[in-house]
């Protein structure tokens, strides 16, 4: 696969979905939320998120950290893993190609994900745009590969169009 990708699992689809439509709403000024495409696997009951325009790596950073904090009916979890193809390097520490992106299991400040680049380096990085060399590998830097005929399209996740302020009747200038 040629973009950037998200792969989830423990959560269920309607879950996913009311999910990925808040995070479009929460974010439907900035065009990367135009049109969010899933994806579940034909034998698996993981999902895969495809955005039709390409987010910054910040906004990528937000939706996996946003899907691993969404409330579950059985307060599971989701798992998700990103895989964010760089093509500029926006932070020193991003290489080029595809950059691996977590929430560690271990998590206790909720603002922050893990990245791993192509040459395995681990970094934990907080968004208020600080990064932080780690010096264990708690996942390694590996891409899986997504062929979509392995997939069945779900929905497309468009936001509500955001509303205009309205002024008064008997203000029309």
């Amino acid at each position: 696969m040629n973009q950037s990708f998200i792969i989830i699992s423990n959560i269920s689809e309607e879950v996913l979905m009311e999910s990925l439509m808040d995070f479009a709403n929460l974010y439907s000024g900035d065009s990367f939320t135009d049109n969010i495409e899933i994806y579940r696997e034909k034998e698996t009951y993981q999902f895969l998120i495809l955005f039709t325009n390409k987010p910054s790596f910040d906004h990528f950073c937000f939706a996996i950290n946003y899907l691993r904090y969404v409330k579950t009916p059985n307060n599971n979890l989701p798992i998700p893993f990103g895989y964010f193809l760089n093509e500029s390097e926006n932070y020193s520490f991003l290489t080029k190609g595809f950059i691996k992106v977590y929430v560690s299991s271990n998590d206790k400040e909720y603002d922050n994900v893990n990245i791993v680049n192509n040459l395995n380096e681990s970094y934990l990085f907080n968004f208020s745009g600080n990064q932080k060399k780690l010096t264990i590998l708690e996942e390694s830097f590996e891409v899986p590969s997504v062929k979509l005929d392995n997939y069945y399209h779900v929905l497309n996740i468009i936001p509500e169009p955001i509303e205009k302020e309205s002024k008064p009747w008997w203000k029309f200038w």
